[in-house]
């Protein structure tokens, strides 16, 4: 996910319910989803983008959310106060903050991830952790973020999310926080992925989302499979440079 990213109607009866003592409400079910984890890969004083800044910055939640800030596919080459003055609001209200990192699918020379991560500790020391984009996800590649891995949990405790955006074998479970298991459109997830169970660590990252409704649906979806971190938005495909319509819907 770079900066510019089978289910039938039967289930939705199922999920939704036909009424009485025993129906769950929407409201209900989504309260398994715990962890919102919110791209936003805009320049936050930009004009178009900052209200978007403002507006999660001031969202408070017993919900763990996690933001990523993306500066410049990366840290980029120098400090911004920008960032630095946004990364200071997101914390000051309760979410922790990851810088994006791409890894291009392990081609890329492990020297210039570490030499990212060491940037965004140079300078955003306010940054819980770390969001490794574009990983692959075949066990070939395995030891390349195993590395990559400790390598950062040797700094620190510091949070490690890795975006394969599909599947991934077992052990790459044991070299993250997170896993983003499903980065795709809304109609791919329910009539191509067939989602029997989610991970304690998976994550969902879901585009073309239509509206609340549909949100609220996905939502009870999700959390009738396990899953307790996710997030929507109706771009198709999308930015990731603005904040999701469905934020209230997300922390219900």
């Amino acid at each position: 996910m770079k900066r510019f990213w089978a289910v039938w109607f039967i289930t939705f009866t199922t999920l939704l319910g036909c009424g009485g003592s025993g129906s769950t409400s929407f409201q209900e079910q989504t309260l398994g989803i715990s962890t919102i984890l919110v791209p936003l890969y805009s320049y936050p004083a930009d004009v178009n983008y900052r209200e978007h800044h403002q507006r999660l910055a001031q969202l408070r939640s017993q919900k763990d959310i996690i933001v990523i800030i993306n500066p410049d596919s990366g840290p980029g080459v120098i400090k911004d106060q920008e960032f630095e003055n946004i990364i200071s609001m997101y914390k000051a209200s309760g979410k922790r903050v990851l810088g994006y990192v791409s890894t291009d699918y392990a081609r890329r020379d492990q020297q210039g991830v570490i030499a990212d991560i060491e940037r965004y500790l140079d300078f955003y020391p306010q940054v819980d952790g770390f969001f490794l984009d574009e990983v692959s996800n075949e066990l070939r590649d395995f030891e390349y973020y195993r590395q990559i891995y400790n390598y950062v949990k040797g700094l620190g405790n510091f949070m490690v999310v890795i975006n394969p955006g599909a599947r991934v074998p077992q052990e790459y479970y044991g070299v993250a926080d997170k896993v983003v298991a499903f980065e795709d459109r809304l109609s791919f997830l329910y009539d191509g992925y067939g989602l029997m169970g989610a991970k304690e660590k998976d994550c969902f990252l879901v585009y073309g989302v239509r509206d609340a409704g549909q949100a609220r649906e996905l939502l009870s979806y999700l959390t009738s499979r396990g899953a307790s971190c996710a997030y929507a938005v109706d771009e198709d495909p999308p930015s990731w440079f603005e904040l999701s319509p469905y934020m209230n819907v997300l922390l219900e």
